[in-house]
């Protein structure tokens, strides 16, 4: 038999033998750094929110607008060559822009990429940096409108001038004066006054733009509509002048088509008999006046066609397209009076006794 194996350890065995059996254990070493990542988060929180807040601000300034430009706005004029830190400074120094580096910025860097056009710019009081730009990129240039209707005169298309702040009055009729002698149309008679030959219509121009802009567009109108309608057979051997000189009294006379082919034919008529056209609105404009009295009848003037035989001189206003057109063709009959009733209604008659009828009915 066998002898069995003492597996039991020796008191006297050596400790240093069996520790040295053992399989050996790292520790894991704590994360030293967790203090620094605190650090870096709450930087970085920082700069994102100063980041934002730049942003936020740089978004104000952007649509911001300025309190202090009038109601009707103000016209910035930006000329060809200007940079956009010159527009920038153009801007400032009107205080019509907050900030003119947010300016810059998004001018260069928006958008636009730094394309700004030349041109007259309207700044209304809801005028932002990024609306100001948009306009100046697209051309989105300011325009002014005046509109001079059928039949007012050049002194009362002065004042309208004036009245619509584009300037002065004396300045209107001056370029009127001037730019005439630059159109052969205008008789020589009609360059200090050229009356009848500036185009009734609306007019638009650039905003800052000059006077002689627009007159020049007036006579332009002129040769392109009312001149062709003065062409061909024109009534009672009458010249060119004296057509617009008649059609310039139906416009004041008449307010429709019919009645200004009647009215031109009474006043033809009356030209063919060698007959006064005794019109009251040619006195009202040698008078300035609306109303004609009984004294102004006997003013002196080449304008009283209650004492003149025959046309004025000059038209006494600018008339449009349609009473030109009702004296090239107007209305043939036998009446050689006629009077606007109090009801707005034209009576016309061939005899002084039928005339007085129609004043003491319709009057």
């Amino acid at each position: 038999m066998r002898p069995t194996e003492d597996t039991t350890k020796s008191e006297n065995e050596d400790p240093k033998l069996v520790s040295d059996q053992k399989e050996e254990v790292v520790p894991i070493k704590p994360i030293k750094n967790s203090h620094t990542l605190k650090i870096f988060f709450i930087l970085f929180g920082l700069i994102i929110l100063m980041v934002i807040s730049a942003l936020g601000w740089f978004f104000i300034q952007l649509t911001s607008v300025r309190d202090n430009v009038s109601v009707n706005g103000e016209i910035i004029i930006i000329d060809q060559g200007n940079g956009i830190s010159s527009i920038a400074d153009k801007l400032k120094q009107k205080s019509l822009i907050s900030d003119k580096n947010v300016f810059i910025i998004y001018a260069k860097f928006g958008p636009a990429h730094g394309k700004l056009q030349p041109g007259p710019y309207l700044i209304k009081p809801t005028s932002s940096i990024l609306q100001i730009v948009s306009d100046m990129s697209s051309g989105k240039i300011a325009v002014n409108k005046i509109t001079f209707p059928e039949g007012i005169t050049i002194k009362e298309m002065a004042k309208r001038w004036a009245n619509s702040g584009y300037g002065t009055q004396e300045e209107f009729i001056a370029s009127a004066r001037r730019i005439s002698n630059d159109y052969p149309f205008v008789p020589s008679i009609s360059k200090d006054n050229p009356e009848g030959y500036l185009f009734p219509a609306t007019y638009t121009f650039n905003a800052g733009g000059s006077v002689d802009t627009v007159i020049k567009k007036q006579f332009e109108a002129f040769n392109l509509y009312a001149l062709p309608l003065l062409q061909g057979n024109r009534p009672a051997g009458l010249s060119q002048n004296q057509v617009l000189a008649l059609a310039s009294i139906v416009e004041k006379e008449a307010l429709t088509d019919v009645d200004r082919k009647m009215v031109a034919g009474v006043f033809v008529n009356r030209i063919n008999l060698g007959m006064k056209l005794e019109s009251d609105v040619t006195v009202n404009y040698a008078t300035g006046k609306t109303q004609t009295s009984a004294f102004d009848i006997s003013v002196v003037s080449p304008y009283n066609t209650y004492s003149v035989v025959g046309l004025p001189p000059t038209p006494i206003n600018n008339p449009g397209t349609s009473s030109i057109s009702a004296v090239m063709n107007y209305t043939k009959s036998d009446n050689i009076f006629f009077l606007a009733g109090n009801d707005g209604v034209i009576y016309y008659a061939t005899n002084l006794q039928k005339h007085n009828e129609n004043i003491k009915n319709h009057l």
